[in-house]
Formats: C-alpha cells, sequence, structure tokens
C-alpha cells in the first residue's frame, strides 16, 4: 500500500463520506499545519526561537509529493512570515491537490458545486486502515510511527481527537484519550522539535479560528 503524508492523513480524517470537512470547520489551515510538520521532519523549514517564532526554508529541492511541494513553494514565498501568517495564507490551500491525489488513487470522487468542492469517498479502506493503525498506536504505543504520533498529536491539539476516533477506541473517553496521546514518546531526533513547532502551530491556528468566528459573528 502506498504511504501517504501527514496532510494527506490528515485529509482523510477531516472528510466525511460525502466529501466535506468534518469535525472541524478549519480543515484548510489543519492540512497546512501538517504540512508544515511533515517539512520540519524533512529538514526542508524550520521554526526560529523568535517570541514569535517564525518559518524558515532550509530546502527547496522538491519532495516529489505534490502537496509537500505546493507547501514548500508557497514557504518560499513565506519565508520569515509568522507560523499564523503560513498557515492562514490562501497559497497554502492544500485541499484541492490532496483531493486529486485520492481521486487519481480511487479512493475519492471530485464533485464541484456552484461553491464548493466536495470530495465524495468512492473506497473508504484507506481510511479505515488509517483509523486502525491510530487506535493500535493508542492502544500500544510501542507499535505507534512517528507519523502516528504527529497526526495523533494534531487531532488532540486541535481538539477533536476523541470527535474523530471515538468510535475506533470503543470504551476510551476524551479526556483519557488526550492523556493518552500526549503521554506518546516516539523515538526520533526530531520529535521534539516538531513537537514545539505544532505547539506554536496549533496555538495560531486557535487564534486564527477564533478571530474567523469573532469576524463570522460581527457580521
Amino acid at each position: 500500500m502506498r504511504a501517504h503524508t501527514i496532510p494527506a492523513e490528515l485529509f482523510l480524517l477531516l472528510t466525511n463520506d460525502a466529501g466535506r470537512q468534518d469535525s472541524t470547520q478549519y480543515r484548510r489551515q489543519a492540512l497546512a499545519a501538517a504540512a508544515v510538520a511533515e517539512l520540519a521532519l524533512r529538514e526542508r523549514v524550520a521554526l526560529g526561537q523568535e517570541r514569535t517564532p517564525r518559518l524558515r526554508v532550509l530546502d527547496t529541492a522538491p519532495t516529489g509529493l505534490p502537496a509537500l511541494d505546493q507547501a514548500l513553494v508557497a514557504l518560499t514565498q513565506l519565508d520569515g512570515k509568522t507560523v499564523k501568517a503560513v498557515i492562514s495564507h490562501r497559497s497554502m490551500d492544500l485541499t484541492e491537490t490532496i483531493g486529486e491525489v485520492f481521486v487519481a488513487e480511487g479512493a475519492v470522487t471530485r464533485k464541484d458545486g456552484w461553491f464548493l468542492t466536495s470530495w465524495p469517498v468512492a473506497d473508504s479502506s484507506l481510511e479505515r486502515a488509517l483509523r486502525a493503525r491510530l487506535a493500535a498506536a493508542v492502544t500500544d504505543p510501542a507499535v505507534a510511527s512517528l507519523q502516528d504520533g504527529i497526526l495523533l498529536e494534531l487531532l488532540r491539539a486541535l481538539r477533536i481527537a476523541h470527535r474523530i476516533l471515538r468510535d475506533d477506541l470503543p470504551g476510551i473517553g476524551r479526556r483519557d484519550l488526550d492523556r493518552r496521546i500526549e503521554a506518546l514518546e516516539i523515538d526520533h531526533p526530531a520529535a521534539i522539535a516538531v513537537r514545539k513547532i505544532m505547539d506554536d502551530m496549533t496555538a495560531a491556528m486557535i487564534a486564527t479560528t477564533a478571530a474567523a468566528g469573532a469576524a463570522g459573528a460581527a457580521g
């Protein structure tokens, strides 16, 4: 089975069977954050030490993976910007690129509406396998991969881990699941740096989404 990127797997988790975003109104920002995390793991980008951290591009060579390459090109143009500015920038909208990858694989279909494009499921086997893998990582941390840990941490940071995985982890409550995710120890030298990046990114996402919600309420 083909390995997928962190943002691609997050897309599967945040998209319902009808092809619309699920459990969060901010799938776009979450996918951007996931791409930055993976590019950091691949040592293509790094987070500065400023009080308000800024992203720096270290290596612009293509990865050969469409979503990551789109993000890398965008980040090159946004080099030195804050995390909040990066994940909310329209050039970091990876939804279409990821959706088309899954269309090519037969996992979803594309449905263009008047205003929005949706990605109805065509073959749920990829998502079922992903959910089984993440459930195994929670119940037996020894089998958790770095990618599993990052995906779970992103879901926890977005406060939707239990909402997404409750059917896959019966008997595990929201607080218990969050504690288990926080306790995961992923054996990789970049893990600590990546968790810091994710902390900064998720803080930025919360600020961005709160601002968007306030603007919507005011409108």
